[in-house]
């Protein structure tokens, strides 16, 4: 895969255009605090929730990594910052201080592979240390929204033998870095685009991150050499309670919008499907499905004691999940099927209308269409719902 590696320069990028309208939107000052709350009652679990989905509906549900991710894991942890033993009070300034400047995150998680068998020699490791902190060489992936996060969270995904100690890290690293280098694939408009009206407006890009002997300070270490705490940090923190949330009520904004572009579409012009009303139920059908899963959801959420916040049922986010992403292929090929030969050369008269996404309301409906029915943008995007939080039925099954 072609990459480029992130380079200083004063050019602001389509998404980091609209990255930064979504941060100066006075609409959305409350996801903004919010998303830094682990919820302590039922009324600010409601209001968390209710902006999370706020959000991805401003986005047509199509920003995998949007702030509110690491947001909430971030703030899970500073709840249980126990579990990171000596680096308790460092993980709750590091909450202090994200919240306090309205960070944004991603994070770097999963080792690099060849044919299933991790790569040693690519493994991010400590290599050296002093008194001021650790120094860190190898890679990670995959760090979707890697080139416009303002920290990068490195800490494994899989678990850990004793035998690599020198792995079992937890840390916060500034992509700016001595050492640090994002490697993003290329984006996904055409050269005849013009940027701004192009699919790349809602590309987070994704990025391998390879560090070489590149500086932590010790005040964003949270775990050094900690196999057991590594490998529990997940039970121990409750910090996919946020997160899947967040990814359902992501799945059910786009959901929705599916059916709503569907429908902008068989509006716009002739078209060469042969049931559209069909196409379209079934659109509505999904969307209705995976709404029904997100409110069964917020049903089942109660207080964690085990947590310390508010969360919804672990099996029924799962379940949640798993359906749409067993059913989003089928949706896409369902979608394309209302324009019919239309997706390989479009009617004279068909109309362009724009607004649908409101994070990007320049961008009209049939570049969106025809990047999620037949483009590269929507391969990437139902590939990284099959990987967005790990196959559902594995971690259900613990």
């Amino acid at each position: 895969m072609e990459t480029q590696q992130v380079a200083t320069s004063t050019e602001i990028s389509p998404f980091g255009r609209t990255l930064g309208g979504l941060r100066a939107d006075p609409a959305l000052t409350t996801f903004w605090e919010s998303i830094w709350t682990a919820p302590a009652t039922e009324n600010e679990f409601l209001t968390y929730v209710g902006e999370i989905r706020r959000f991805a509906e401003y986005s047509g549900g199509l920003l995998g990594r949007s702030p509110d991710f690491l947001a909430g894991i971030v703030s899970a942890w500073a709840v249980n910052a126990a579990h990171f033993g000596a680096g308790a009070d460092r993980v709750r300034e590091f909450h202090a201080e994200c919240r306090a400047r309205g960070r944004v995150l991603t994070h770097a998680i999963s080792d690099v592979s060849e044919r299933g068998q991790v790569d040693g020699a690519r493994l991010l490791r400590v290599v050296d240390r002093d008194a001021d902190g650790v120094y860190l060489s190898g890679f990670k992936q995959l760090a979707t929204l890697a080139p416009y996060a303002d920290l990068l969270l490195i800490y494994p995904y899989r678990m850990l033998s004793p035998a690599e100690a020198p792995a079992a890290l937890c840390v916060a690293v500034e992509p700016d870095t001595a050492g640090v280098m994002i490697h993003r694939r290329p984006g996904f408009r055409g050269a005849h685009e013009l940027p701004d009206e192009s699919i790349d407006v809602l590309d987070e890009q994704d990025a391998i991150v390879e560090l070489e002997h590149a500086f932590v300070p010790h005040s964003l270490v949270f775990l050094d050499r900690a196999v057991e705490r590594c490998n529990t940090l997940r039970a121990g923190t409750g910090m996919t309670g946020p997160a899947w949330i967040q990814a359902l009520a992501r799945m059910a904004a786009k959901a929705q919008m599916y059916r709503a572009l569907a429908a902008r579409v068989l509006d716009s012009g002739p078209t060469s499907a042969k049931e559209p009303g069909i196409a379209l139920a079934k659109l509505t059908r999904f969307a209705a499905n995976t709404e029904r899963d997100f409110q069964a959801a917020l049903e089942s959420a109660g207080f964690d004691e085990r947590c310390g916040f508010w969360a919804a049922d672990r099996e029924l986010l799962l379940h949640g999940i798993a359906n749409f992403t067993e059913r989003i292929e089928t949706a896409t090929a369902i979608l394309a099927s209302i324009a019919g030969l239309d997706l390989i050369c479009a009617k004279p008269g068909r109309a362009n209308r724009t607004g649908l996404i409101p994070a990007a309301p320049q961008l009209s409906d049939w570049t969106l269409f025809t990047n999620l029915c037949s483009g590269a943008y929507g391969y990437r995007q139902n590939k990284y719902e099959l990987a967005f939080v790990g196959d559902p039925d594995r971690l259900a099954a613990g």
